[in-house]
């Protein structure tokens, strides 16, 4: 079964991945406010705009926590003569990122952030396949999940079932699309696209049940990668390595303070596990020679 690791200590937010999913899948007409993946600033609303708040209480998705339009107000151009140029911006309240790289923190010695790349789980169990009156989401063997788009009548209850709000749809359309995990690229014997852009090299992909691979190493050897919101009980397969590795506070005088990381909102994300991985992930990178330091650091592909 596919699987996909990503180690938050070498996302450097770059938007790489982003931007190639796009151009790949989602780069066409109707398809304007969908992003199969993106790297989302935490802590923050996150894209849909607080989707994470909604799935917890519940709340449906609205048109207004979406990428809209812009619309420019072009006839203060045509009716402004000799009075300089107008200011002819579109007002816009949200949309991506619109908080990427804002952080929390007392002041700004002690301000802190991460980037969460995000996009489809591939849940091993998908609440938006029961979800669905027309039986268009199915799951593969290899456990990509997938949307028929001759059975998907765009009745939107995948986008409400979703705890990660991972599907959209089509403006023209009409039907709903997701991340196809770049099924296509990998039966050719190529890494999805997220995964070959990342510079940082920080997503790992691979079988979950080869014991060779990377993921299964992180995931079930050495127990450092954790699914986000496990408490959803989708069993996501696509797992996060926590931010461990982050700068110190300082305070006015430049003294150690302490991780800037807040540990009770990465709990609220990864669970109680974030302690243990933090202790072992910082013993091992203190080895002359470390079997997980060595997975973190090849190329993260294997056999595909």
């Amino acid at each position: 079964m596919w699987g996909m690791v990503v180690d938050l200590n070498k996302c450097l937010g770059c938007q790489s991945c982003t931007v190639a999913c796009k151009m790949l899948w989602s780069d066409r007409d109707g398809a304007g406010h969908m992003w199969f993946t993106m790297v989302e600033t935490r802590p923050g609303n996150g894209y849909p705009k607080n989707w994470e708040e909604k799935s917890v209480k519940k709340q449906p998705m609205v048109e207004s926590d979406y990428e809209t339009v812009p619309k420019f107000d072009y006839q203060k151009l045509q009716n402004n003569p000799g009075k300089g140029m107008p200011k002819v911006m579109a007002q816009k309240h949200g949309g991506p990122n619109w908080d990427e790289d804002i952080g929390q923190g007392k002041d700004v010695n002690d301000a802190w952030f991460y980037y969460l790349p995000i996009g489809c789980m591939h849940c091993e169990d998908p609440k938006c396949i029961p979800a669905c009156p027309e039986k268009a989401i199915y799951k593969r063997a290899d456990g990509t999940v997938l949307i028929d788009p001759e059975l998907c009548q765009g009745a939107e209850e995948c986008i409400d079932a979703c705890p990660y709000k991972r599907l959209f749809i089509n403006h023209n359309t009409g039907k709903a699309e997701k991340c196809i995990l770049c099924y296509p690229r990998v039966e050719k014997g190529m890494p999805p696209i997220c995964v070959q852009n990342c510079p940082g090299k920080a997503r790992f992909f691979g079988d979950l049940d080869d014991p060779e691979s990377p993921v299964y190493q992180l995931v079930k050897k050495f127990k450092v990668a954790v699914p986000l919101h496990a408490e959803f009980g989708t069993k996501p397969q696509i797992f996060y390595i926590p931010p461990v590795f982050g700068p110190s506070a300082l305070d006015r005088q430049g003294n150690n303070r302490g991780r800037r990381e807040d540990d009770a909102y990465l709990k609220r994300q990864f669970g109680q596990a974030v302690d243990q991985i933090k202790a072992t992930m910082q013993k091992e990178r203190g080895r002359q020679k470390s079997a997980l330091m060595d997975v973190l650091c090849a190329y993260p592909t294997w056999k595909i």
